[in-house]
């Protein structure tokens, strides 16, 4: 189910793009996830692939913080106010 984490659909339309049923995805979600971690690199494995290229591109989810004495919601990687 990567289309879910990386386009953010959401179950019913992955259902209807399968062709299966809202509980058939409900049900294969967490176990895909759980494939896909297990084929994943540990944060070393990760760090030495990096390591080796000339370049890398980070990228993930922007998450809420808290910023002391401010006055506006602050995101991480964003200094705007709107994300």
């Amino acid at each position: 189910m990567p289309a879910r984490l990386r386009c953010g659909y959401t179950y019913t339309s992955l259902g209807a793009g399968f062709g299966i049923g809202l509980a058939t995805v409900c049900r294969y979600f967490p176990e895909a996830v759980r494939l896909l971690a297990a084929l994943a690199p540990d944060l070393a494995e990760a760090t030495r692939a990096a390591a080796r290229k000339p370049c890398v591109i980070l990228d993930g989810p922007l998450l809420r913080i808290d910023r002391i004495a401010a006055d506006r919601p602050y995101y991480s990687g964003n200094t705007s106010a709107t994300a």
